[in-house]
């Protein structure tokens, strides 16, 4: 048998680690069906698959913990998720060609390495320089607008990136994966919540695009013995609570950022279309804070340490907002008056899409901390006014 100390004995962790246990209290003693706690913070393992009990035990409760590749991480998403898992204790490195990403949004105590995600050799020859244990592909083309102008680009980056991404895993002997795919797979198929066996009916290539990756990814993981969770982002919106990174792309589409950009100009925000079948005839959209996000791919990575399955799941709230609605509230939280047009509707955009979270709040123990509009707008608001952001105009 092997013992090691567990100043917090965490019950989960120990079902994850040995299945379904009985806990009987004796005085001081904690007795187990498959082991023994002669103490509170003594825990003996049997020798039964213990090398790799140990290993759980050891990096969930003793503070152990493995090295992290994430592509696009210094992006909007990819710093924030970087920030978190070094909090936790993480090793991390960042794959990104700084296309839009920025140096400056890379945590200084991340290891950089520019580079492309197509440069597959590259990748292969940095997952085992740093042992690399799980990697998260967030680098892509995201934006519907210049999809339907450059299509190919994005089948380029999106398709054949994430083919020479799982390609690189198996080559490196990396066998856990965190994809983002996007809620444009569901396009006009569905209306209102939309679970994640709804009919994907994109349409925009952008939506194609992840469409196609998302299907690379259950494959290409399947044939090499990748485990992986692939998160359908809904809208990501909000900045870190402490002001350290936010949202910086001057030719963002995204409603917060046009909102943030005509407060700071005074000028006119046009919403694309205004005939929806809506409550007020403008597009709703789910929206989920960045932080929350970055947590709930940790919560994903900790799913598949523990041995979980495979999934394929939506990111988001599971509630909605009008376009002119989060107008109205940015204005009232941040004190700020711009005028608010319309125009026609802008090709890509599907009326209504609103992430069902129940197989979300099944699968994987998550509890979001920014989920309020307050919240969501209020920290990219500070963050739009913050020293840091001011010193990057």
């Amino acid at each position: 048998m092997f013992k090691i100390q567990m100043p917090h004995l965490n019950k989960r962790l120990i079902t994850l680690a040995f299945g379904e246990i009985s806990v009987h209290h004796c005085g001081d003693a904690m007795i187990k069906d498959k082991g023994i706690c002669s103490s509170a913070n003594e825990f003996f393992l049997p020798p039964i698959n213990a090398a790799l009990q140990l290993e759980i035990l050891m990096t969930a409760i003793m503070g152990e913990r493995h090295c992290v590749l994430i592509t696009g991480g210094a992006g909007y998403i990819g710093s924030h998720l970087a920030l978190l898992l070094q909090k936790q204790g993480y090793r991390v490195v960042i794959v990104d060609d700084l296309s839009t990403g920025n140096t400056w949004a890379a945590p200084e105590s991340s290891s950089l390495i520019v580079t492309d995600i197509l440069d597959s050799p590259a990748l292969v020859a940095t997952m085992r320089e740093y042992q690399v244990k799980t990697v998260i592909h967030l680098a892509a083309k995201s934006c519907v607008a210049e999809s339907i102008i450059k299509p190919d680009d994005y089948f380029e980056t999106n398709v054949k990136g994430t083919q020479s991404v799982v390609g690189a895993c198996a080559k490196a002997g990396v066998r856990q994966l965190l994809f983002s795919s996007t809620a444009a797979v569901y396009g006009n198929g569905t209306h209102g919540l939309v679970k994640e066996d709804a009919p994907l009916k994109p349409i925009s290539p952008y939506g194609q695009s992840k469409v196609e990756a998302e299907k690379v990814v259950a494959n290409s993981c399947a044939r090499y013995g990748i485990r992986y969770v692939t998160f359908r982002f809904f809208n990501v919106i909000g900045a870190h609570p402490e002001g350290i990174v936010g949202q910086y792309s001057p030719d963002s589409e995204h409603l917060l950022q046009k909102c943030l950009d005509s407060a700071r100009k005074n000028s006119a925000l046009n919403i694309f279309g205004y005939d929806y079948d809506t409550a007020d005839g403008t597009p709703e959209r789910d929206f989920i804070h960045v932080q929350d996000l970055a947590s709930l791919h940790l919560h994903a990575m900790r799913h598949l340490d523990y041995g979980g399955e495979s999934l394929l799941l939506n990111a988001g709230y599971g509630n909605c907002y009008s376009a002119l609605t989060f107008i109205k509230a940015f204005q009232k939280l941040t004190n700020t008056v711009f005028p608010v047009g319309y125009v026609l509707r802008r090709d890509g955009d599907p009326a209504s899409l609103i992430a069902d979270i129940s197989m979300l709040g099944e699968k994987l123990d998550w509890i979001p901390e920014y989920a309020s509009i307050e919240q969501m707008i209020g920290s990219s608001w500070a963050w739009e006014n913050s020293l840091v952001r001011r010193a990057l105009k």
